[in-house]
């Protein structure tokens, strides 16, 4: 699939990719945007698999042309951080995606191979997740899309961490994740990209970005 020489860093997707969370988050932006907007669609959030959660909000508070647009955004990004981070903390749904992920993670930084972690979460929740599932001493490095000027599909956060590992070339980068959104974000920093049916993501929206491969999990990625 990929030579482990060839590889220095994976930058792994978070909610369906690194973790199993039964579209709690998804869920969660759903309800707090029916706040505004009562027959919101489901529809109408999936689409917005791995974006930004406060670009998406921005977004649907735009559509609905609301007096106070500033105070009903940060109004709305309280509620969903609020719920979300209830859930997490308590849900017992909210698991690695696989129970051999962190050591997987550990056998590839023996081979040199760099794991961090990028989500369109802010840091809190990151942070919550990260502690939660015990993945702070598997992991090189993590980021958030609230550290950056804009989330996926721009590729910023893997700029970001990039620039943080000193890695120059992209294509010593592999982008792994479950959504349209962050091919795109792989596709666009020019690294490696793969596809995962672990998640949100359906097989027909995600071919159509051509990523490197699909897979059905992180778990069947490889190296020779």
């Amino acid at each position: 699939m990929f030579r482990s020489k060839s590889i220095r860093m994976l930058v792994c997707d978070m909610a369906g990719t690194t973790i199993q969370e039964r579209g709690i988050v998804y869920n969660s932006l759903y309800n707090t945007i029916k706040l505004i907007k009562p027959k919101l669609m489901k529809s109408e959030i999936s689409q917005f698999s791995g974006y930004n959660k406060l670009e998406v909000i921005k977004y649907f508070v735009e559509q609905q042309k609301m007096d106070s647009p500033t105070t009903v955004i940060n109004n709305l990004d309280s509620e969903f951080n609020y719920y979300l981070k209830k859930e997490y903390s308590n849900n017992d749904s909210v698991k690695l995606i696989h129970p051999a992920l962190l050591p997987y993670f550990n056998v590839l930084r023996y081979n040199d191979i760099k794991i961090c972690l990028n989500t369109g979460y802010n840091k809190d929740i990151q942070n919550l997740l990260i502690d939660k599932l015990g993945m702070l001493d598997y992991i090189d490095d993590y980021i958030s899309s609230e550290e950056v000027d804009r989330g996926r599909p721009y590729p910023y956060m893997i700029n970001r961490l990039m620039a943080r590992n000193d890695i120059d070339n992209p294509k010593e980068v592999i982008k792994i994740g479950d959504s349209v959104a962050d091919i795109k974000e792989g596709i666009n920093a020019g690294c490696n990209t793969v596809a995962v049916l672990s998640g949100a993501g359906h097989v027909q929206d995600l071919s159509k970005e051509k990523p490197d491969f699909i897979l059905n999990s992180i778990m069947d990625l490889r190296f020779n």
